[in-house]
């Protein structure tokens, strides 16, 4: 189905706005991936043992603030297993702009798979 003309710019005028706002977001989110931090993990892990471990002790003395306490201590744990590690991941994908030969890869990004999708859509309709 063919666009018209003012279709067509509002159409190219959406395509900038989508591609200067992607800029953006990649400017802002760093493109490294975060490593597991393995000593965050286990030490999380041992915190909420001793957090479980506690709020037993709390349940079988009947004793309401220590088992808040075990509680706060599976919390605190659970945090600790979940936060970020420090050291980025070195991504070995190539820069954007490279070839134009496309293949569907595991680390082509939704606007390349998109953009790609599209194209195989274009060539189809001719």
């Amino acid at each position: 189905m063919a666009l018209s003309e003012h279709e067509q710019r509002l159409l190219d005028e959406m395509e900038r706005g989508f591609y200067q706002s992607e800029a953006d977001v990649m400017r802002t989110a760093p493109g490294a991936r975060r490593r597991v931090n393995y000593r965050s993990l286990v030490l999380g892990v041992l915190v909420v043992i001793v957090g479980v471990g506690v709020l037993i002790a709390g349940v079988a003395a009947q004793q309401l603030w220590l088992g808040l306490i075990g509680f706060a201590a599976m919390l605190g744990g659970v945090m600790l297993m979940l936060a970020k590690g420090s050291d980025p991941v070195v991504d070995d994908a190539p820069a954007a702009g490279g070839s134009d030969d496309r293949k569907p890869s595991s680390r082509e990004s939704f606007s390349e798979r998109m953009e790609r999708r599209w194209d195989e859509r274009m060539e189809g309709e001719r």
